[in-house]
């Protein structure tokens, strides 16, 4: 299970990395000052039947959980969120040092 949570963090940092060498060249291409496309304008893009799907699932079931929660998270940039959860997963996924205590 560690191995697998180890490999899914690695691969949102490789996500991480590709949307932020994405927002590079897209810059670099059209002479503008750096900028960052949001999670959600990435995925509406790539993917727009998906994201319109669990757009009109969750403002059905959760509205709530639609407009503050989520709202705010896909308008950080992908890389950010990419970046951060990668981290988060794969720190969880990292090895323990066995400690072995001693008591006299």
């Amino acid at each position: 299970m560690m191995f697998l949570l180890r490999i899914i963090g690695g691969w949102f940092l490789i996500a991480a990395v590709i949307a932020f060498v994405n927002d590079l060249t897209v810059s670099y291409q059209t002479g503008a000052k750096l900028s960052f496309a949001s999670l959600g304008k990435d995925w509406e893009t790539f993917a727009r039947g998906s994201f319109e799907f669990v757009k009109a699932g969750v403002e059905s079931r959760a509205h709530r959980l639609w407009d503050p929660v989520l709202l705010s998270i896909l308008k950080a940039p992908a890389f950010g969120v990419f970046l951060v959860v990668g981290i988060v997963v794969y720190a969880i996924g990292l090895r323990r040092r066995r400690t072995d205590i001693y008591a006299n």
